[in-house]
């Protein structure tokens, strides 16, 4: 085998049989608060590791794609590999586009294309439209075009897709249904052992055989967000958002060091809007070693 691609929380390998594997890792995103790491898998700088997480990562795949075969949503799924953190999987094409606009400064390609499904007001969702109350009942489903690595996901329209060529109207259409299938399916899942699917993100290319867009890549708590504690009204909007959801606006800074000095000054940035839940699940090690014990995939 020989490394095809290093990521954050896996390692992806080329294989004889022209199959690919997934070596998940134990590393883990977030941020650093007063010089210790706060795990968080909306954020893309790895800041640690969690003991396990890579085979519970890995275990969360297998279930979960499984059951979308099941249900008639084709995945890149083959079969678990020869360690318990390691998935093998069917070669598949990104939903990219190539850089037409070399001789431009800041010109770039398109790497993938991912789905975001909503179940409530969280997260980017509520950053963008601040007059939404936290907690309250989505049924969303975005599309998010994958940017170069440490660059944010741009957030795509529909009609671009189709002008861009990364699929057809009925492909965008299968897609984004398939997409709240995959959310129905999850929120069943985590409903029926006491949990709350917040929201997720999935990613889709071509069958390199077929040319039929799949599910591919993993869908593990590096790609969902789960909660505890949580009580809903007839409407599906949480009773008890003031409780755990906490939200700022504030203006950010960051240290830089001195120029003409050995000192770091404070710079101001941008106001921003902040927004946390205190009881998400899957953000840190008891929080993931809670939800693994739940789908009995401890290690």
């Amino acid at each position: 085998m020989s490394l095809l691609y290093q990521g954050k929380t896996k390692d992806v390998f080329t294989r004889p049989d022209g199959n690919l594997e997934f070596h998940f890792k134990d590393d883990a995103t977030g941020y650093i608060l007063d010089g210790k790491p706060v795990f968080n898998s909306g954020y893309d700088k790895v800041v640690g590791q969690i003991p396990g997480k890579g085979q519970i990562s890995c275990k969360f795949t297998e279930y979960l794609f499984k059951i979308f075969e099941a249900n008639g949503i084709p995945t890149d799924f083959v079969a678990m590999g020869p360690q318990p953190n390691v998935m093998i999987v069917k070669p598949a094409k990104l939903l990219g586009v190539p850089n037409k606009a070399t001789n431009f400064k800041g010109s770039d390609e398109i790497f993938g294309l991912e789905t975001v499904f909503r179940n409530e007001v969280m997260g980017s969702w509520w950053r963008r439209y601040p007059s939404q109350i936290p907690g309250n009942r989505l049924n969303i489903v975005e599309f998010y075009a994958k940017g170069k690595a440490g660059e944010p996901d741009i957030l795509m329209v529909d009609d671009a897709l189709v002008q861009l060529g990364m699929m057809t109207h009925q492909e965008l259409e299968t897609t984004k249904a398939r997409t709240q299938k995959i959310a129905k399916i999850m929120n069943d899942e985590f409903l029926k052992r006491g949990f709350h699917l917040v929201d997720g993100k999935v990613e889709w290319g071509r069958d390199a055989k077929t040319e039929e867009i799949i599910l591919i890549d993993d869908l593990s708590p590096d790609t969902f967000r789960v909660c505890e504690g949580y009580e809903l009204d007839e409407q599906g909007n949480c009773k008890v958002n003031t409780k755990c959801v906490m939200t700022d606006y504030r203006q950010t800074s960051r240290f830089v060091k001195c120029a003409n000095c050995l000192d770091f000054v404070e710079v101001k940035d941008d106001y921003k809007r902040l927004i946390e839940a205190k009881n998400i699940l899957s953000a840190d090690p008891a929080g993931l070693k809670k939800l693994a014990d739940a789908f009995h995939l401890t290690v």
